[in-house]
């Protein structure tokens, strides 16, 4: 645009016009130039004086055109005389405040007095029919007020009243309708005012509406508990730090993180308290991020943060320091300390992924490739996690079908009673007879089972088809015995697990004391509470406990004195060093003694040799399992087996006391 002055405006050069160094183009007629900057710049944006200038533009050319007709009703040109000149002062004032559009104030003040001395002139020209021009009173009083604020508003109505009152007075309306004055009057003091009060009554509704937006909006993109951005906000984000990444070839770290036991925290405090902590987390972990990283919520215990500009490796090692100053530390929840450590699971863009789903999965696969090798640890992603959780993916597709198609069979191992040499207990142990794997044992798939849900119902059929073993055995035995069925802690957890124990003896028709359910201290301790009001449900149905592979877990005695368990099994690590084991052998000699103590059954598993059978008789160990007697075999070899009746011999003398110490050391 070309201003008077030959300049370019700032605008035009920038954004339309060709380059400073482009030919000049030549000058517009200043006739042009000069109409333009009356006005306003088309482009430019219309101020809100400007836009009542060009209203009053229109008012007066309404106005002469009134005033014009009117001098054929008798009336003179003085009137029409003073819209021109309004008109032509209007056009000044509008070319005036284009050019000067926050300097000299005052003359919204003089503009106020003008307007008021336009009014008043025609309302006391007409007489009683410039009752129609009351209107402009109140356009000037409230639209001053709307625009520039209560000052203006006072200063129009001030003069407004007492411009009124003249052109009342002059015209002689007052003295003789003194009544329809005074409601005008009142009028215009109390119009203003209702539409100032409405007027804050509107910001103040759009103030709340923008509030109520603001929160719904963060409501959407934020999560309510930690006020992190939630999964919906991380896709955006990180899409857009993605396509910076690709546009700049630079690198982006996403880190999966995961707390660790976070669910023995709820169950031991409570899940507010859980709430608590996990607000505690994102708090620190806000601290100790940098500005342009982002760390969001996914739900439950589990954080993703994507760290931008991570082409130096070194770069992510320290923010991953950074972020594991979060935890190894105890943390304070009401009056609770816990100790709070996390697993985390690193992929880089674009060597782990080019996309947000495979970003988040590999990142997910290394956290639990972490987590896998104990607690506080982090793990960067490689390809060959993907291919054991492909391997884990099938394996579990195949369990799921294992079932349906009676691939899983009960083996069942024996255990003796050395004092007669019969077998008194069997042991059901699970195997999956896999079509390209061949005969799988729990340990191959038993992780996998938990984690997908499946190892309640196969729990549930494993005790069944124990207990139709047990009926079976019952027919062909005439002396007393028991079955062992592994209980895991997601069994225990099963809502209703005691009822399905006990409608599953009454359908096999045996007694409760047949069957004896072996848990390990782990499963037993995962939530002390419910456990303990657990164990007591299935001791009054008649059900035995047993505790299996003492020794490897947290050993608390407190257990043993709390807990209602009937038997010990002592696991097959300890037995594999005797007689030889120093160590390994004092510790089975306390658990017998402490087992003959508390009047616990002892069971020692894995017993292979000769010598660990002379070596557990000559220290009292009552039961024994293992390889020397049988392997786990089907339940048509185990009840051939069950009638025999194996020779025990022992020759052992165990060492004086002082040899033991001797050995110890």
């Amino acid at each position: 645009m070309q201003h008077p002055s030959g300049r370019m405006s700032d605008l035009h050069t920038s954004s339309r016009f060709e380059p400073s160094d482009a030919l000049p183009r030549p000058r517009r007629p200043a006739r042009r130039g000069l109409l333009r900057s009356m006005f306003f710049q088309a482009e430019a944006e219309v101020t809100q004086e400007q836009g009542q200038a060009l209203a009053r533009i229109v008012l007066a050319a309404l106005g002469t055109l009134l005033f014009f007709m009117a001098r054929q009703f008798g009336y003179g040109d003085q009137p029409l005389l003073v819209a021109l000149a309004y008109m032509l002062a209007s056009f000044f004032y509008l070319s005036f405040v284009s050019r000067n559009k926050e300097r000299y104030l005052w003359r919204r003040y003089v503009l106020i007095l003008l307007d008021l001395a336009v009014a008043t002139y025609i309302t006391a020209y007409f007489s009683s029919a410039g009752l129609a021009f009351y209107p402009l009173f109140l356009w000037v009083m409230i639209g001053n007020g709307i625009r520039y604020g209560e000052r203006c508003m006072q200063f129009a109505t001030l003069f407004g009243l007492l411009s009124f009152s003249g052109a009342m007075a002059i015209s002689g309306f007052l003295w003789e309708h003194p009544g329809t004055y005074l409601g005008l009057m009142i009028g215009l003091v109390l119009m203003p005012k209702f539409f100032m009060v409405m007027i804050d009554r509107l910001s103040a509704a759009n103030i709340e509406l923008k509030v109520q937006k603001e929160q719904a909006e963060f409501m959407a993109t934020h999560d309510v508990l930690t006020g992190l951005p939630n999964r919906a906000y991380l896709h955006t984000r990180m899409e857009q730090t993605l396509a910076d990444a690709k546009r700049t070839d630079t690198q982006v770290a996403v880190a999966f993180i995961d707390l660790d036991s976070f669910k023995s925290i709820n169950d031991s405090f409570g899940h507010e308290y859980g709430d608590f902590l996990l607000c505690q987390v994102a708090d620190a972990m806000r601290g100790v991020l940098r500005a342009g990283d982002t760390v969001s919520r996914l739900g439950g215990d589990e954080f993703v943060v994507v760290v931008e500009d991570s082409d130096d490796g070194v770069r992510v090692s320290r923010v991953i320091e950074r972020l594991f100053s979060c935890v190894g530390r105890y943390y304070t929840i009401g009056e609770y300390e816990t100790y709070v450590t996390w697993s985390c699971g690193v992929a880089v863009y674009p060597r782990d992924g080019t996309d947000i789903h495979s970003l988040l999965k590999h990142a997910d696969t290394a956290m639990y490739a972490a987590k896998s090798q104990g607690t506080n640890r982090f793990a960067f992603y490689d390809a060959a996690m993907s291919a054991r959780v492909g391997e884990q993916l099938a394996l579990r597709d195949d369990l799921r079908q294992a079932l349906d198609r009676d691939q899983l069979e009960v083996y069942f191992q024996p255990i003796i009673d050395v004092h007669t040499g019969r077998v008194v207990s069997a042991e059901a142990l699970l195997r999956w007879h896999h079509p390209q794997k061949g005969t799988l044992s729990p340990v191959c798939f038993i992780e996998v089972a938990e984690q997908s849900g499946l190892i309640n119902p196969i729990g549930e059929w494993v005790l069944r088809e124990a207990l139709r073993m047990a009926v079976r055995w019952r027919a062909q035995s005439a002396s007393d015995f028991k079955v062992h069925v592994n209980v895991s802690a997601h069994q225990l957890r099963q809502a209703g697990f005691e009822g399905l124990v006990a409608s599953s003896l009454r359908s096999a028709g045996l007694p409760s004391q047949t069957l004896e359910l072996e848990m390990t201290e782990s499963a037993l301790i995962e939530d002390s509470a419910r456990t303990g009001a657990l164990l007591e449900a299935l001791k009054a149905i008649g059900v035995k406990i047993a505790l299996d592979d003492f020794g490897t877990g947290f050993s608390s005695l407190s257990y043993l004195k709390s807990l209602p368990v009937d038997s010990i099994k002592i696991d097959k690590s300890f037995i594999d060093d005797l007689p030889a084991g120093g160590r390994s052998g004092a510790l089975v000699e306390s658990i017998l003694m402490l087992g003959k103590r508390l009047d616990n059954h002892i069971v020692a598993e894995g017993v292979e040799r000769q010598a660990q059978l002379e070596w557990l008789i000559a220290h009292g160990c009552r039961y024994l399992q293992g390889f020397h007697f049988s392997p786990p075999v089907p339940m048509e070899r185990f009840l051939a087996l069950a009638g025999t009746r194996f020779e025990i011999s022992s020759a052992y003398q165990p060492p004086r006391r002082a040899d033991w110490a001797q050995r110890s050391h």
